[in-house]
């Protein structure tokens, strides 16, 4: 059942969760996507190459809640207090709305609901391309959301990230996307 699961069923449920909350929330991504352009211009979104199924990079989608060229005028890595954070964005941040876009990432196959967390392509040493982690395809949420999110460190986050290629079952993903939603609610671990 495990494997049916992780080579079917998964991407089966990615899909049709993905259009029903797409659908659910286009409210709230035009409300946002009009808040971001009304009161910070354009770009609404951020794109930015990242790591994913089979170490394939693949664009993801995000609200954008920095400055524009934020990349270009300060540190590499968002600080807490960073203040090229915009007020719009410290708040998508905080609820993690920031990410809604990521569901048409999960409806193109790029993503999943539920996997490792996919960074960008510098962040990977070629042990992590040979650990099997990008045997899955990168979620929006994941082992390391629910158990400290922005709080550990890599080498922490790699850990729970190749947990997750073992323990990959409906009832592991069921678990994660219910302490995803208690985190979410906390505000556990995001800044």
């Amino acid at each position: 059942m495990k494997i049916f699961y992780r080579k079917y069923l998964k991407r089966v449920l990615d899909l049709a969760l993905a259009s029903v909350l797409i659908i659910l929330f286009s409210w709230l991504l035009l409300i946002i996507s009009i808040s971001i352009l009304v009161f910070d211009g354009k770009p609404v979104a951020f794109l930015q190459e990242r790591v994913g199924f089979k170490g394939k990079l693949f664009k993801i989608y995000k609200f954008r809640t920095m400055t524009q060229n934020a990349e270009k005028i300060g540190p590499k890595y968002t600080e807490i207090n960073d203040n090229r954070i915009t007020k719009i964005g410290s708040f998508l941040r905080k609820t993690s709305l920031d990410e809604l876009p990521q569901l048409f990432n999960v409806l193109k196959g790029d993503m999943s609901f539920v996997g490792y967390r996919p960074g960008v392509p510098e962040n990977y040493e070629s042990k992590d391309y040979e650990s099997g982690m990008f045997d899955v395809r990168p979620g929006i949420t994941g082992y390391a959301q629910i158990n400290g999110r922005s709080m550990l460190n890599v080498e922490e986050k790699r850990k729970l990230e190749l947990k997750y290629t073992e323990d990959i079952s409906f009832c592991t993903d069921l678990k994660i996307l219910v302490g995803t939603l208690k985190a979410v609610f906390q505000r556990e671990g995001s800044f």
